[in-house]
């Protein structure tokens, strides 16, 4: 195969692998294999171990890795408990403190209306025990209403018809077993991971509503008779702080990444920075704003872009990138941030994505500067810029007459950041 040819298959693989833009296409190799973990997430993982009765809300922006680090705490959660158990009936003693039976489930929270209909379906995460539980219960209730039950079903609950048994048992007790078996289940685990879909700028009331829910089913767990089992609940960050229940709960926010941690997350996964050239990856990282998702989504642009080009001989940089990659498209998917500082603004938001780029290529620069360089009024870049500077964005220092600006964070042209601290990030 010639080198044009190589280049090519490699660029589709990652095209492929890019598209896939939440956890659930991931796998379980993502988490095993692939996963870095944030410092935060590992303590966790590690402390919900001896943890009982702990709230604890993960806060993030829309597709920073909320779920991501809900399956890899899960995953090695339960990959520890699986040895343990192994171990156990060997008759062998754990080889570490961490490594404890911990029964976790992990599950999309699903509201009252579809709940049963998803466990009963099969269609839910943790259906296969709730099936197997709810089948022993229906059974234990008919059997001495129907004695040939036993001999019919050899012993094997998972053959009863549950439609045939739902019926005999009536309407109503049989939705109040199914609820009843439902939290029974819960509250017989150590830890619960609840990942809540994400929700709209419309849907404040729904987010509102789901988290009444979550908070009288943690309720119900501290008063149960089980173990008194942890929640753990993600939220996006622009639906956080607008709940009670959120004072009750111990808060871990998942920070965006720095662009050096999302170019070695990038060759965590390929070895290599290749089809991209570094500064072109590191561009696109500058121009994701730290979010992982929207990375992956802006590498699966710039590589249509390269590939319907037919210049494969020469790699993808960064002139490509910001062809591709638009402010407009940046705006656009900045949007949920921004909304809350340009609210109807549309061309101010545009106004604020153009100030964020040019100071991630320009490094620094004196305010009358920017607003020469961006052909804008100096009253209009000072206007904008205090609402960046007010929520993180940008910061601002007084120099003579005029006042320097820089970037905070994810887009510095210069991050103070060290490669080591790749540890923290919560990418491939």
């Amino acid at each position: 195969m010639s080198d044009t040819a190589s280049i090519y298959f490699s660029a589709v693989k990652i095209r492929s692998w890019a598209d896939q833009l939440t956890s659930e296409s991931h796998g379980e190799y993502w988490t095993t294999q692939w996963y870095v973990w944030p410092d935060a997430i590992r303590r966790l993982a590690h402390e919900l171990v001896f943890k009982r009765g702990g709230v604890i809300v993960l806060i993030g922006l829309q597709g920073v890795g909320k779920s991501s680090a809900l399956n890899a705490t899960y995953t090695d959660i339960a990959l520890k408990s699986a040895e343990a158990r192994r171990k156990a009936s060997e008759g062998k003693n754990a080889d570490s403190k961490y490594q404890q039976i911990h029964d976790i489930l992990l599950l999309k929270w699903r509201r009252q209306t579809e709940l049963f209909e998803s466990l009963l379906l099969g269609t839910h995460e943790v259906s296969h025990e709730y099936l197997r539980r709810y089948r022993t219960r229906l059974l234990e209730l008919l059997k001495p209403h129907f004695l040939w039950l036993d001999a019919e079903l050899g012993g094997r609950p998972e053959r009863l018809n549950i439609d045939w048994a739902e019926k005999k048992l009536g309407k109503a007790a049989a939705k109040n077993l199914r609820k009843s078996v439902w939290l029974e289940m819960l509250a017989d685990v150590d830890t619960i991971l609840v990942d809540t879909p994400d929700y709209s700028k419309t849907d404040r009331r729904l987010a509102a509503k789901d988290l009444d829910e979550i908070y009288w089913l943690w309720n119900y767990l501290a008063l149960s008779q089980g173990k008194n089992p942890n929640l753990i609940i993600t939220i996006q960050k622009e639906m956080s702080g607008r709940h009670y229940f959120f004072d009750k709960m111990t808060k871990i926010e998942l920070q965006p990444l720095r662009p050096e941690q999302m170019l070695e997350a990038y060759k965590l996964c390929f070895n290599a920075t290749q089809p991209f050239t570094e500064d072109a990856l590191l561009t696109l990282a500058k121009m994701s704003r730290g979010i992982f998702r929207r990375f992956m989504r802006y590498i699966a642009l710039t590589l249509d872009k390269w590939l319907d080009q037919h210049e494969w001989e020469k790699p993808v940089d960064a002139e490509i990138v910001k062809k591709t990659i638009t402010a407009e498209r940046m705006a656009e998917d900045m949007e949920p941030e921004l909304n809350e500082l340009f609210p109807k603004q549309n061309d101010l938001r545009l106004q604020a994505v153009r100030m964020l780029i040019h100071l991630g290529e320009s490094g620094p620069l004196n305010q009358s500067q920017l607003a020469e360089q961006l052909e804008m009024k100096p009253y209009a870049v000072s206007r904008t810029l205090t609402k960046l500077e007010l929520h993180r964005y940008v910061k601002r220092k007084r120099s003579g007459n005029d006042k320097i600006v820089s970037l905070n964070s994810t887009f510095e042209k210069e991050s103070s950041g060290s490669p080591g601290k790749v540890a923290e990030t919560n990418g491939c």
